[in-house]
């Protein structure tokens, strides 16, 4: 089944138990992730619910993210969806409750407020009603520097229920409104979480799993893949509902550099979509970068960028070479000593330690995860670095006589 089916059906099946549903979304960076959301947005819409979708680190701080912050960030989206035709505008007597609770809670005078907009630029967006000018203002000194940001964040959190009954408020006034166009209610996309550390994440996010489970929407978050090896507390599967997106599986598991020939295929299909295939000298290069993609379309893509600046007329070995020479130079600028040896164990026994030590292979995308019964493999473009060659040789001598367990 296609992710985004599952993902909406998870939904459905959440509501036949009248309740929502709250999904942890992993995979590694570039695997795709953010176009399949854009999938299960455009799945969600037509069954028949209302997708409010952001991007949540180029909306909020960067560097710095709370539960607080998402909820301003929810609030905000709600907000201007029901700003935007052909939906009419959140009832005025609710907004003017949420509105004042920030008032009361925040003490945020209106001269802050304006300060705070012109600072950020939201002013010149449309942020004109006074419950976005708040939440917005809010936002903008979030990303401030100084105590303002500090004392911001502590009287917004301060009470953290009546902060989801204020976004509660909303929601049931903005089902009903939203009714006859979208009956199956309201899905919001927390994408890019992923970006920020996962220590923050799983200070944020899952420590506060029950504050955000008893938002009335169903709710998609999308987690550092390495929360699902080395929770920070509780895990999240025992939180959330996992559902992970593993990288395109192009090599089999039995035989680790024998790879599986539809997925290159589908894979060397997408550089084709992207570049004429006469600029290939041997459409069968596309082939390689595929392979030394390890199944990562973000690889992918910059292994293709690397070649075409180095290509002249057309793609031939030598700019494949040079481009994948180019990226693995970066890779492994960034390795140490240790982390050599850990990857000639992954390559090995197909499996990454659930530590902080395979949580950071993981997050730079040394190691790959696959689908079936998830396995992981090392970045083929590490395996041609003389210091992987040599701690893989290190590795099979220390387990007797350079006999791998599983394949090559």
């Amino acid at each position: 089944m296609d992710l985004h089916r599952r993902i909406t059906r998870l939904m459905a099946g959440a509501e036949a138990e009248h309740r929502y549903s709250h999904i942890a979304f992993s995979g590694h960076r570039g695997c795709g992730k953010s176009t399949e959301l854009l999938r299960v947005a455009a799945q969600a819409e037509r069954e028949g619910y209302l997708t409010l979708y952001t991007n949540v680190n180029e909306q909020a701080d960067q560097n710095e993210l709370s539960f607080g912050d998402l909820f301003l960030l929810m609030l905000r989206l709600l907000e201007a969806r029901f700003r935007q035709p052909p939906l009419r505008p959140l009832p005025e007597k609710t907004v003017r409750v949420v509105e004042q609770w920030f008032h009361d809670v925040t003490r945020i005078q209106a001269q802050e407020l304006e300060r705070a907009l012109a600072f950020s630029g939201e002013a010149e967006l449309g942020v004109d009603t006074p419950l976005a000018k708040l939440l917005f203002g809010l936002s903008a000194l979030r990303k401030s520097t100084g105590t303002e940001r500090e004392e911001i964040r502590a009287r917004v959190e301060k009470y953290p229920s009546q902060l989801r009954e204020n976004l509660n408020l909303l929601l049931d006034d903005a089902r009903t409104i939203a009714r006859d166009a979208y009956p199956r209610g309201l899905l919001f996309v927390l994408d890019a979480l992923d970006r920020y550390t996962p220590d923050m994440v799983s200070e944020a996010v899952v420590k506060n799993a029950e504050l955000f489970k008893g938002i009335n929407a169903h709710i998609i978050f999308v987690l550092p893949i390495s929360l699902a090896y080395d929770p920070r507390g509780e895990t999240v599967e025992d939180r959330f509902t996992p559902v992970a997106m593993p990288m395109i599986t192009i090599f089999r598991r039995e035989e680790r550099r024998a790879v599986v020939e539809s997925a290159i295929q589908e894979m060397a299909a997408a550089i084709f979509k992207r570049v004429d295939i006469s600029l290939f000298a041997d459409p069968g290069l596309a082939r390689e970068l595929a392979r030394l993609s390890g199944g990562c379309p973000r690889d992918l893509m910059r292994l293709l960028q690397e070649t075409l600046l180095i290509a002249d007329r057309q793609i031939d070995e030598r700019a494949v070479k040079r481009a994948a020479s180019l990226v693995r130079a970066e890779m492994t600028r960034k390795l140490t000593r240790d982390q050599y040896r850990q990857l000639a164990q992954v390559m090995l026994d197909g499996q990454v330690n659930p530590d902080a030590a395979g949580r950071e292979l993981l997050y730079r995308r040394f190691v790959l995860e696959y689908n079936g019964d998830r396995w992981a493999g090392v970045h083929p473009l590490l395996w041609d670095a003389p210091e992987f060659k040599a701690a893989l040789e290190a590795e099979k001598q220390a387990r007797g006589g350079g006999i791998e367990r599983v394949g090559g």
